[in-house]
């Protein structure tokens, strides 16, 4: 009885961190995406995960606040793994909105249901495309690979705050500006060179309407050039995934 007592509570630490990351993983943690279907596959991955947890060298605490304390930190390790994930898509977001805003597609916006909130035209094409290459990447696989490889440095229970690594975590939001940066600088280039260009046709033949004439040409401009720019944007957001991952696994190691 008291084996069984402990692999329940065993169970429940593991159900725990499992929920940390369908909280904050980008699209698993939508809030779109099915209640009963998170709850589904985070109990599914918790069964999978206990049997094959090393034993514990201690039995686990019987007191609540204890027992609390310990589930808080097994949250916190789902939670700090589902943000470093999300770091590609906030910054995948941002490079949308530099394009959107230096085009003209800036006063339009689109609900993504995945993200639950309002995205600009080109930042909600990106958005899909990401989601669509991390799934042909098997990069939802790699994000519960990870959440496993946790339990190699951090045991159940055994997660400690440093202040210096969730430092290090919170750092790691500067790259969400480079990031979106890359991924909008040429558009942003392009279209800038394009708005010099009518400027000086507009001093050099007066009698052209550029506010009639600018908007269909730099929207037009903004689709042929997005549309001719999709295999370089696959190659950085590839750089990016990979980025992502190797610092994913330098956190683990961290918190061991």
């Amino acid at each position: 009885m008291v084996a069984e007592v402990e692999i329940f509570k065993l169970f429940v630490l593991v159900l725990v961190r499992v929920s940390g990351l369908f909280v904050s993983a980008p699209v698993l943690g939508s809030g779109n995406f099915p209640v009963m279907v998170k709850v589904g596959l985070s109990g599914l991955t918790a069964l999978l995960l206990t049997p094959v947890l090393p034993a514990l060298d201690a039995p686990l605490p019987a007191d609540t606040l204890a027992f609390g304390g310990l589930a808080a930190g097994e949250f916190l390790i789902g939670l700090i793994i589902g943000f470093v994930h999300g770091l590609v898509f906030a910054a995948v977001q941002m490079g949308g909105q530099i394009i959107d805003m230096q085009s003209g597609f800036g006063m339009v916006n689109v609900f993504n249901p995945a993200a639950e909130t309002q995205f600009p035209v080109f930042g909600f094409f990106l958005f899909i495309l990401s989601v669509f290459y991390l799934l042909v990447i098997d990069g939802h696989h790699m994000f519960l690979r990870a959440l496993a490889a946790t339990y190699n440095h951090v045991p159940v229970g055994g997660f400690v705050v440093r202040p210096r690594m969730l430092l290090e975590v919170s750092q790691w939001g500067h790259t969400v500006f480079v990031d979106g940066l890359t991924i909008g600088a040429p558009i942003a280039a392009a279209m800038l060179l394009a708005y010099t260009t009518m400027g000086l046709l507009g001093r050099v033949v007066p009698q052209i309407h550029l506010f009639v004439v600018g908007f269909p040409f730099t929207m037009g401009l903004a689709l042929l050039l997005v549309g001719l720019s999709v295999g370089l944007y696959l190659r950085i957001l590839d750089g990016m995934m990979a980025e992502m991952f190797q610092r994913l696994s330098l956190l683990v190691r961290a918190m061991g």
